[in-house]
């Protein structure tokens, strides 16, 4: 039976620094180093690289370590010591990692572009809906509040006044006569009652809006005797 003397490892050095200081010791590339071994060049390259993560399996990754120990003369224990701390090490590592990588995630989604173009966005957003709220308030009927009298009155009297409340800039009929709003927008105009029932068309529109209309009806009873 042939033997062989086992290298002695120096201390401190990662599974990945031995592995690849051995291959290049003995002058040879990763390609025959996995003829020679049948391991595959690329778990060569994990194994060499410390990616633990893109091998195989545990039972494959340990029976690679035991080939290239027996294949480089070195301790089958000693390596897989190394490796078990080593990748110890990475899974502790790798529970921690998804909260950075969402961290990472979050600042790098936060980069000043896109920042700038979501203030862009919303001041356009806004200027579109205070354009919106202008263009309502230009088209919307305005307020038309009748105070005085109320509706279906009775009365005797010759006159009655009318009292109301709109908006200061609309234009205000009652029976398609013009009225005055004061600056508040508060109106009073006296109408002449004829015996029987009185109807008034009440209407407030603004220049391009459409108009808000109220009717109030006075029953004017003759005098008694």
């Amino acid at each position: 039976m042939t033997s062989f003397i086992q290298k002695k490892l120096a201390s401190g050095k990662a599974l990945p620094e031995i592995l690849k200081e051995e291959r290049l010791n003995h002058n040879l590339s990763l390609d025959q180093v996995s003829f020679k071994t049948q391991i595959s060049t690329k778990y060569l390259e994990a194994l060499e690289a410390g990616t633990y993560d893109q091998l195989p399996g545990e039972i494959y990754n340990r029976r690679f370590i035991k080939n290239l120990a027996n294949f480089f003369s070195l301790s089958e224990k000693k390596l897989l010591a190394i490796y078990q701390a080593e990748k110890n090490a990475q899974l502790a590592f790798n529970e921690l990692k998804p909260k950075t990588e969402t961290t990472s995630k979050f600042l790098s989604w936060l980069s000043p572009k896109i920042i700038r173009n979501t203030i862009i966005g919303l001041l356009i957003i806004s200027c579109l809906a205070y354009l919106g709220l202008e263009v309502k308030n230009i088209f919307a009927p305005p307020l038309l509040e009748i105070i005085s009298p109320s509706s279906q009155t009775i009365t005797q009297e010759t006159t009655i006044t009318i009292e109301g409340r709109t908006e200061a800039e609309a234009i205000l009929t009652i029976n398609n006569q013009e009225i005055l709003p004061r600056a508040d927008g508060r109106f009073k105009a006296e109408v002449d009652l004829t015996i029987g029932l009185n109807i008034f068309n009440i209407s407030a529109k603004k220049k391009h809006s459409r108009a808000e209309s109220a009717t109030v009806s006075i029953l004017r009873q003759p005098p008694l005797g």
